[in-house]
């Protein structure tokens, strides 16, 4: 079912889409949002003899389970579901073994996480000298395309400049990139035509040295370094690969569904491709992601002309938010923040006591998106990672709210790192979800404390509270480079990032404000049923209960009585999705 529209992607292009997507059964067809349905049984496996976590709060922990047509047909115990085995139903003896719920990741980026990797795996890059060894050990001719460094994480706590990277790089181009700043060196300012006759940008900031001359690092205003992105162009197939690649690392550390943070037209052909082809493993919700940084009247005629809207599509592949980008990152030092950053602001590579961040979009503009893609149908969400951007966020779903009650619609903040009592109170009177990513404190928060101090330190991803509130906040990695689980950028392995939200320990093994640790079972929900949340699929996923999806895990350990240690070091022996198994553990030769 193709909703009709006027505008967007234009002419030929905006057919095929159509006409690709087409394939995919509509949101009607299946049902929207999904329910349950407990089958007739009688069942097909029973799996019993094990420690089931369910997060279903009728049978919190039981024995066993039965499964029939890909769907849970009861929890509990062994005398109670075994009602329904027959002479045909496969039993397995679980030994103990611990069972639960399909992992959730809320925010992963596969794609380009598998094609920063297609020729060759990037090493951990925790320091200049990683950096070296990194660039001289590229093959080929062309540009030398290092992704997402962050200068928060590198041992000298800030970037390199040009000439740095001159000594070791010659007259061969090189960028170091992380999506909102970058740092060329000289033969990649000369192949981006940036020099001291550059003009400031007014979406961010070319930094220089005393005698004007750019030091390499281009924060915001990637319109300057858009001669480098463009040939970084991936095909179709290549996309299409990228994405089967990452379906068995998700398998591997649990993950039965994730959302696709930011796809546009071509990532939905390439997800269109894996399904037709039933290549896809994980379920997923992509998030359509808008630029808004054009004329409003092109911005809204994309939004009225897109081939879909949230809902649309199966429980493998299905429509999820429309998503804009409405500032920097934090890591970056663009963040639109509620107040300006200060004076120690040396590891952005900056000196600008007054400066806010980068707000991307004008406030009236973000309300008038939100506008007119809240009567389309679509489920709203932005990136905002600095406080001040996901208060005019919020702002903008106020609005609307008072024209069209957006309760039940779960516009979601997505980062939103820094939600203060106010915020997190506004975000509970619409029903605002969250969408939050807590390896972002561990491997950041010694940097930024350094920037930004005690008081605003204490808004950091404050789980606790937004709990508290009752706000559903779903846990996530934003996982952007690299296929292995814990040496990602950022790790997806679920379990690590429950382990920061339970201790709140930093890669310095600092902790900021302890009170705004969460239980174990509380940051279990956040991959399970929380996340679920955020997609309209509790009543389908999230939990086992009788008439769900059997998507569920097995574990090498209890993670109701193990160490927190131990905990973030779990281990997935296998990964079944609607029953079937897609992921089995080997030990290495």
């Amino acid at each position: 079912m193709i909703r009709p529209g006027s505008g967007g992607l234009a002419g030929h292009a905006a057919l095929a889409l159509a006409l690709a997507l087409a394939a995919v059964p509509a949101a009607a067809e299946q049902g929207w949002p999904p329910k349950r349905r407990v089958p007739i049984g009688p069942a097909e496996t029973l799996y019993y003899n094990g420690k089931i976590i369910t997060m279903w709060s009728e049978r919190p922990v039981v024995e066993s389970m039965t499964i029939a047509d890909g769907r849970l047909l009861d929890v509990g115990t062994t005398q109670l579901v075994g009602r329904k085995a027959g002479p045909r139903t496969r039993q397995v003896n679980l030994n103990g073994q611990t069972v639960i719920p399909g992992l959730i990741d809320s925010h992963v980026h596969p794609i380009r996480a598998a094609l920063a990797e297609a020729e060759s795996a990037i090493p951990a890059l925790g320091n200049f000298d990683d950096l070296r060894s990194f660039v001289q050990s590229a093959k080929g001719e062309g540009l030398v395309f290092v992704p997402k460094v962050y200068s928060t994480r590198l041992r000298e706590r800030r970037y390199p400049t040009r000439w740095e990277i001159d000594e070791y790089s010659g007259d061969r181009p090189v960028m170091l990139d992380n999506g909102y700043a970058a740092v060329l060196n000289s033969a990649a300012l000369r192949l981006a035509g940036i020099s001291g006759a550059t003009p400031d940008p007014e979406n961010g900031k070319l930094i220089r040295d005393a005698s004007g001359d750019p030091t390499g690092l281009v924060i915001g205003a990637r319109q300057l370094v858009a001669p480098l992105l463009r040939r970084r162009t991936a095909s179709h197939s290549e996309m299409v690969e990228a994405l089967a690649r990452m379906q068995l690392g998700y398998s591997s550390a649990g993950l039965t569904s994730v959302g696709d943070r930011s796809q546009g037209p071509d990532g939905l052909r390439a997800y269109q491709e894996l399904w037709r082809t039933a290549r896809l493993q994980v379920r997923t919700t992509v998030t359509r992601i808008v630029n808004a940084e054009r004329p409003l009247a092109d911005v809204l005629a994309e939004i009225r002309g897109a081939a879909m809207v949230t809902g649309h599509g199966d429980n493998m592949l299905r429509m999820g938010p429309l998503k804009v980008i409405a500032d920097g990152g934090i890591l970056l030092g663009t963040a639109y923040l509620r107040t300006p950053y200060g004076p120690n602001t040396a590891v952005y590579g900056y000196k600008d006591a007054g400066y806010r961040g980068e707000l991307r979009i004008e406030p009236e503009v973000l309300s008038e998106i939100v506008r007119t893609a809240e009567a389309l149908g679509w489920q709203v969400t932005a990136h905002t990672t600095g406080g001040g951007s996901t208060d005019i966020l919020l702002d903008a779903y106020a609005e609307v709210h008072r024209e069209s009650s957006i309760t039940g619609r779960r516009f979601t903040l997505t980062h939103a790192n820094f939600l203060h009592g106010e915020a997190i109170a506004r975000s509970a009177e619409m029903s605002v979800a969250v969408d939050m990513q807590p390896a972002w404190y561990h491997f950041d928060g010694p940097a930024l404390a350094g920037v930004l101090g005690p008081h605003r330190m204490a808004t950091l991803q404050p789980f606790r509270s937004i709990i508290d509130a009752g706000v559903v906040v779903a846990g996530g990695s934003d996982h952007m480079v690299k296929l292995d689980p814990r040496e990602a950028v950022n790790p997806y392995a679920p379990f690590f990032g429950m382990w920061v939200a339970m201790t709140r320990i930093t890669a310095d093994e600092t902790v900021h404000n302890p009170e705004q640790r969460v239980s174990r079972m509380e940051a279990l929900r956040m991959w399970t049923w929380n996340a679920a949340y955020l997609t309209f699929d509790e009543d389908i996923k999230g939990s086992l209960e009788p008439g769900k999806l059997a998507d569920f895990v097995v574990l090498d350990r209890d993670i109701l009585t193990c160490s927190d240690e131990e905990f973030r070091d779990t281990r997935v022996m296998a990964t079944f999705l609607g029953g079937r198994e897609v992921y089995r553990w080997a030990p290495s030769r």
